[in-house]
């Protein structure tokens, strides 16, 4: 652990006060990045609101719970049409992006919100019944396999996906595992966004959700498919343009 060493005159006496170097880094992150802090906790209470007005006479934990849902999900889709928009306008996807990073930690936060509304929710210590149920025998649990247990069971994979991801999004995280471990990992969130969208339309199917939050599921699903695809024929492309101009060279 890295530490800066200052010394103070006081009084006469000389003190010296260590100060932790990565702790004072991990908040040294720029108006830039403070700035997309500020919109995305914007956002998140924005979504907060709309549901509110959604649904004016539901308790807290009900807006936490929708709210957050829908707020992960969607910056977990706008995290992964930033690396093809780079690669469109810009020609490279580097390892780290700061604003893919800052979203991919309010996805995060969103999420663990969500996960943490819907468990307080048990207040009767049922939580274990969201995802297994009981052995006919009554010895034991079963995976529950109704629609809404299958959801609350891929909620759950995706939560664990996401707190990998909040834990890894830190420049500590990076010089650790270094560029291709730290992206080999963050290619998680490619799973994380399928179990997602597969824990919402399942939730849809039995909750009865009005249609503004099927077609809004719709257009994301469609947007990550598409921007995905297109940014997978500019890799490809740059790649096959950079062996190219590489056997060129050797000859």
């Amino acid at each position: 652990m890295t530490y800066i060493r200052y010394i103070i005159i006081s009084n006469n006496h000389i003190v010296t006060k260590d100060y932790d170097m990565e702790l004072i880094t991990f908040f040294n992150i720029g108006w830039q990045r403070w700035r997309s802090h500020g919109l995305l906790a914007l956002f998140t209470l924005a979504g907060c609101y709309i549901i509110h007005l959604y649904s004016p006479y539901a308790d807290l934990n009900y807006i936490i719970t929708l709210a957050c849902g829908y707020i992960s999900l969607i910056l977990i889709v706008f995290s992964l049409l930033i690396g093809p928009y780079k690669l469109l306008y810009l020609r490279k996807n580097p390892v780290n992006l700061d604003l893919r990073r800052d979203v991919g930690i309010w996805a995060g936060i969103n999420g663990c919100l969500h996960v943490a509304a819907v468990l307080l929710a048990r207040t009767r210590g049922d939580v274990i019944f969201l995802f297994l149920r009981p052995k006919p025998q009554g010895v034991g649990y079963d995976l529950l396999m109704s629609p809404q247990g299958i959801s609350n069971n891929l909620g759950l994979v995706a939560t664990f996906i996401l707190i990998l991801l909040l834990v890894l999004s830190n420049d500590i995280s990076l010089k650790y595992f270094k560029g291709k471990r730290w992206k080999f990992l963050q290619r998680f969130n490619y799973g994380l966004v399928v179990l997602a969208f597969i824990h919402t339309v399942l939730y849809q199917r039995f909750g009865n959700r009005a249609r503004g939050f099927v077609i809004l599921t719709l257009v994301l699903a469609v947007a990550v498919l598409v921007i995905q695809a297109a940014g997978f024929f500019l890799y490809n492309r740059n790649a096959s343009r950079m062996k190219n101009h590489h056997r060129v060279r050797q000859q």
